[in-house]
């Protein structure tokens, strides 16, 4: 797990962080859009 960190630079995490933070968000508007139709 030590190589991994020490192989990518802070732009590379940024980047990493940054689509994962997307992901999740989309993940739950999903979600949440899926229990609006299941509600309505």
């Amino acid at each position: 797990m030590k190589k991994i960190q020490n192989r990518l630079n802070p732009a590379a995490w940024f980047i990493l962080l940054w689509c994962f933070g997307f992901l999740s968000l989309g993940l739950i508007a999903g979600i949440f859009r899926l229990l609006l139709s299941l509600a309505y």
